[in-house]
């Protein structure tokens, strides 16, 4: 059964159309395990989801539809979060007809298809051996060994490929010589900067590493035509600032293109935990969203973080403390609330303890409530209730468990984070400064008063 799904640049046919501008997709699936199969297509850096469709019981599956652009979309199984992994690029102009097979280890081509397809394999299998280091390093053991010698196996074999491989499409052709030169760079950066304790040395560097320039990827919005654009614009500027102790307005303006700058900045405002980190990023960067996809991106992106303004009413929450009764915020109206997400095991949470103790001793008696809420595993909750006597925590002590709604309901993607709310039960910041910061004992007396 095909679900169809409605896109700005494709229109996907329940039926074959007789049009010089319908593509065709085939396929066969061969994967161990029956999945469906989708379609994505690539915007401003971005896959997106289109369509998906269960193959028959012999694995068959097309896909007929009106691309509305010349370029790059994928086949492939799993969603748009982890990335390229089991997704392929076909090339498709109009009026194709593409015919593949999907396998555990990739994909092949199979009977009828155009020469710019058939390019495209050929630099898919060169590449292979490195995309799956790289690209699939989470899959099996994590290790670098190999690595280097792979690369450098990889970008020799890269040197003059384009101009070796000429299809007559002036238009693909360019857009091949590109494939090769940022595939290359994608694979590399990928691994390089996947967050892992072991990593290479830089003195260990191969020749390709050691003499990579970020910025020949940086000049133009060429990397967006690629569906991992975005992604490898944050690593291109996280590998061009490595070892700099700098901030994000100095990574912004280390990026030579200002539209590229735009979509470095809305990616990070995309991950702002208050209003005001959102608006603070809109106004200072806002001369560089001039694409419409760009404003659009902003607007959607404030829509969605309005609810954490300040001054918006907060999402209320109830845990059970020590002794097992529920707490909710909405207890505390008419009381200022400082909210503590954090863990026994998080080394920054534990920090802040002693700092957090002071304010308590400072704002005793005054109308401020500082509750603490656990995200610690519920089989660790004796480590908890341990840590508390152990420390001799104050406050009011709540615990929630790893997987709380309080996370979701805040968007807490790492601890500790601290969270203001008013005597109205409303937003004062839900990431304000930690208490070792005097700028919260600042805001706690502002909003005593």
């Amino acid at each position: 059964m095909i679900r169809y799904f409605s896109f700005l640049a494709i229109i996907i046919c329940s039926v074959l159309t007789v049009s010089a501008q319908v593509t065709m997709i085939n396929g066969i699936s061969k994967r161990t395990r029956r999945e469906p199969v989708k379609l994505f297509s690539v915007t401003q850096g971005q896959m997106t989801e289109v369509a998906v469709v269960t193959p028959a019981a012999n694995g068959a599956f097309s896909f007929t539809f009106k691309p509305l652009y010349k370029g790059y979309y994928l086949v492939g199984v799993g969603s748009v979060n982890n990335g390229t992994q089991d997704k392929f690029k076909v090339y498709v102009k109009g009026d194709d007809q593409i015919n593949l097979e999907l396998t555990n280890a990739g994909y092949m081509l199979v009977g009828r298809n155009n020469k710019e397809n058939q390019v495209l394999e050929q630099w898919y299998k060169t590449a292979w051996k490195l995309e799956r280091k790289t690209v699939y390093f989470d899959r099996g053991p994590r290790s670098f060994a190999g690595f280097f010698p792979i690369l450098e196996e990889t970008v020799e074999k890269a040197r003059n490929w384009s101009n070796l491989h000429q299809t007559g499409n002036v238009e693909f052709d360019a857009l091949m010589k590109h494939t090769v030169d940022y595939d290359l760079g994608y694979y590399a950066l990928t691994l390089l900067l996947y967050p892992t304790a072991s990593k290479p040395r830089e003195e260990d560097y191969s020749p390709y590493v050691t003499n990579f320039d970020a910025d020949q990827f940086l000049q133009d919005e060429v990397l967006l035509r690629f569906p991992y654009g975005l992604k490898m614009l944050g690593h291109l500027v996280a590998f061009k600032n490595k070892g700099l102790d700098n901030d994000f307005g100095s990574r912004v303006m280390s990026i030579p293109n200002d539209r590229l700058k735009g979509d470095y900045a809305l990616a990070y405002a995309a991950t702002a935990k208050s209003y005001a980190r959102f608006a603070e990023i809109a106004a200072q960067y806002g001369k560089y969203f001039v694409r419409e996809d760009q404003q659009s991106t902003l607007a959607a992106i404030e829509s969605k973080i309005n609810i954490y303004k300040t001054g918006a009413a907060a999402i209320n929450f109830t845990y059970p403390d020590v002794k097992g009764k529920q707490v909710s915020l909405a207890d505390f109206k008419g009381k200022v609330v400082l909210v503590d997400i954090w863990a026994t095991w998080c080394g920054p949470c534990v920090k802040e303890i002693p700092s957090l103790k002071q304010l308590e001793q400072e704002f005793h008696g005054q109308d401020v409530v500082f509750v603490s809420i656990s995200v610690d595993d519920p089989k660790d909750k004796k480590v908890w209730e341990k840590f508390i006597v152990d420390k001799q925590l104050g406050g009011v002590q709540l615990f929630a468990g790893a997987k709380a709604q309080i996370k979701r309901d805040y968007k807490i993607s790492g601890i500790p984070r601290f969270m203001l709310f008013d005597k109205q039960g409303k937003i004062i910041d839900v990431d304000s400064p930690r208490p070792s910061d005097p700028e919260l004992k600042e805001i706690l007396v502002k909003y005593l008063q």
